[in-house]
C-alpha cells in the first residue's frame, strides 16, 4: 500500500457507517426480497451491469449468503443502503476490483426508483469513500458509467470526480452499443472538495 499520510485532520468520533439519513450495513439474506425488487428493473440492470434473465429467490438469497459471510477485511463489498430512521433497505452500494498495491478500488451504488433523490446514493458514496481513502489508505477510485447514465455521471462529479477517458461502443443495451465513461477520483481531491468529516451524530 502506498505510505502517504493525507494532509487532513480526521474526526475520530465521526461514525464511519452512518451518516444523517443512511446508515450502511452488510447485506444478508433475508435482504433477498429488496435486491429481487431492484433487479425487476431493467433500468437497474442496465446501470449496474446488463440485462439478465430473472435471478430466482434462492439463487439471490444464496448469493447475498456468500456476501454476508466476507471477512470484514475483504476490500471487495457489498453493503444495503439504509434509511437511519426506519431501518428500510433503499439500495446499495459495493467495491470491486480492489487492489491494495496499486491503492485503486472501483465503486457502484444502485437506489431504488421510489428512494431516488433523497440524498441516499449522495451520502452513501461519501461514507464508503471516506472509508476506503481515510480507513483504508486506498488512493483511488474508480467508476465506470455509461453514456446514458446522466445521473451517475453528475453524481461522480458531484464526489469531484474527473472525467479519465471513453470506452467506444463498449456494452450493448436496447439494440444498439454504448460508450462506457470513465471516472477518477483521488483521495487528495475527495478530501480537497468534502473534508474528512461528513456527519458526527
Amino acid at each position: 500500500m502506498i505510505d502517504q499520510e493525507l494532509p487532513v485532520q480526521h474526526d475520530m468520533s465521526r461514525p464511519v457507517w452512518r451518516g444523517s439519513s443512511t446508515i450502511l450495513r452488510r447485506v444478508e439474506p433475508r435482504d433477498w426480497e429488496t435486491v429481487m425488487a431492484l433487479e425487476s428493473s431493467s433500468s437497474y440492470q442496465r446501470a449496474w451491469e446488463r440485462v439478465t434473465a430473472p435471478r430466482s429467490p434462492e439463487q439471490c438469497r444464496e448469493w447475498l449468503r456468500q456476501e454476508a459471510a466476507k471477512d470484514p477485511l475483504d476490500d471487495n463489498f457489498l453493503l444495503a443502503i439504509t434509511d437511519r430512521e426506519t431501518g428500510v433497505m433503499v439500495g446499495c452500494v459495493n467495491t470491486t476490483q480492489a487492489d491494495p498495491v496499486a491503492g485503486r478500488f472501483h465503486l457502484g451504488m444502485a437506489v431504488a426508483p421510489e428512494h431516488q433523490r433523497q440524498g441516499y446514493a449522495w451520502e452513501a458514496g461519501l461514507l464508503v469513500l471516506g472509508y476506503m481513502f481515510g480507513e483504508r489508505r486506498y488512493q483511488k477510485a474508480q467508476a465506470y458509467v455509461h453514456d446514458f447514465n446522466e445521473v451517475s455521471q453528475a453524481g461522480m462529479l458531484a464526489f469531484g470526480a474527473q472525467l479519465e477517458g471513453r470506452l467506444r461502443r463498449h456494452d450493448f443495451f436496447a439494440g444498439r452499443y454504448h460508450d462506457n465513461l470513465i471516472f477518477g477520483l483521488t483521495a487528495e481531491e475527495f478530501f480537497a472538495a468534502h473534508g474528512p468529516a461528513h456527519e458526527t451524530a
